[in-house]
């Protein structure tokens, strides 16, 4: 099959092939006129409006208009045609090839027909006399077509498969390097990602992955390891669903802790990604693993800040209260005696106030140590 498309691509190379440089059809045309015992013979391919003579014995090279040619009228007969005398065959009537230079008397061709049963042109001898062809000679002209047309095929499938070895070369290279960049990106991920296949089995996975296998169950990550025998006995089904999700094409995700004895709590989260092929096969599931540990612990860290400020608050609201209502009781009577208060009134409103700036001293105190332990705390 490889073989029969390259012969349908070569059609066309065929026809720009130039035989003039082959020795080995230059070969073939001295048999024919040698054969024949004619002075021309011809190795003619046809394209599009024109004929093109390919290869002779003497002196005839030229490109004629195809109607003209004696080519177009060799490629209407599947058995070939022999015209023992052009000016007794209305058909060339006017055919400058005939009445002209270089007069041609007798003609005797042979379709030359691929594989696939395109015609691309004729073999043919002719001489400046009428003559005609044995039986043998007829038969020897039909076998010497058949080998310019396999001659003419297998260089131009030849030369199709040399493109195609570049080609494939090229793109070879291209992968290669492609392939060199998705390494490199994988392998610098910090983050645990393997690529499982369709049974769960493991097909790939980074550094990072490898890493932490060793690390954490003391054992060598392997390809075609089952990863489940690696995860905490409490999530494997819900590893097992989430895993069936992405094989059916639909990203899943889920985040979480582990304690692990070595490492200490950590969080993290995971997906669950379809893999595909360059034909959009799903081919199993990408499984990465992000470490949010610090993430975690900086939003614990705020969330546990902000409760303690709320509880200093509430707690320290209530020691407001006593300083307040003394100095606004005290402000009270000041007014009633016309601001000319006894300075037994003034002592005590001083004595409202100093307890007032020790509270919020004291507060101001709590809040400061709170926030500078959250982040020590935070920064271990």
């Amino acid at each position: 099959m490889i073989i029969e498309d390259l012969r349908l691509q070569a059609v066309s190379d065929i026809i720009d092939f130039s035989p003039e440089k082959d020795k080995e059809l230059q070969e073939i045309v001295e048999q024919a006129y040698t054969v024949t015992n004619m002075p021309y013979a011809v190795i003619s391919l046809s394209r599009n409006e024109s004929a093109y003579l390919k290869l002779k014995n003497g002196v005839i090279e030229k490109s004629i208009s195809r109607h003209l040619s004696f080519c177009l009228h060799v490629i209407l007969h599947n058995g070939g045609l022999t015209i023992n005398d052009t000016l007794l065959d209305e058909r060339f009537t006017g055919n400058p090839m005939v009445c002209e230079d270089p007069g041609i008397r007798f003609f005797a061709g042979v379709p030359l027909i691929t594989k696939n049963g395109e015609k691309i042109g004729a073999l043919y001898v002719m001489d400046f006399k009428p003559g005609t062809l044995n039986n043998h000679q007829q038969m020897a002209l039909k076998l010497l077509s058949n080998q310019v047309v396999k001659i003419l095929e297998f260089k131009a499938i030849a030369k199709l498969l040399v493109k195609k070895q570049t080609e494939l070369k090229e793109q070879k290279k291209l992968n290669n390097e492609a392939n060199i960049r998705l390494r490199s990106f994988f392998e610098s991920s910090t983050n645990f990602q393997v690529l499982l296949g369709k049974h769960g089995e493991i097909i790939d996975f980074n550094r990072s992955a490898y890493n932490f296998i060793r690390m954490v169950h003391k054992a060598k990550l392997l390809r075609g390891d089952q990863l489940i025998k690696y995860l905490e006995p409490e999530f494997v089904t819900t590893f097992i669903r989430l895993y069936n999700q992405a094989l059916d094409g639909q990203r899943a995700f889920i985040e979480g802790s582990t304690d692990y004895e070595e490492l200490g709590l950590i969080w993290w989260e995971a997906t669950f990604e379809t893999a595909r092929n360059d034909q959009n096969a799903i081919i199993g599931v990408s499984y990465l693993i992000r470490n949010v540990t610090e993430q975690k612990l900086k939003e614990q860290k705020i969330i546990t800040q902000n409760a303690s400020l709320l509880k200093i608050a509430h707690i320290q609201a209530h020691e407001f209260r006593a300083p307040l209502t003394s100095i606004m009781g005290l402000m009270g009577l000041i007014k009633e005696h016309d601001y000319n208060a006894p300075k037994e009134y003034l002592e005590l409103l001083e004595q409202a106030v100093e307890t007032l700036d020790v509270t919020i001293r004291h507060i101001v105190g709590n809040i400061d140590h709170t926030v500078n332990q959250q982040f020590v705390y935070g920064n271990r």
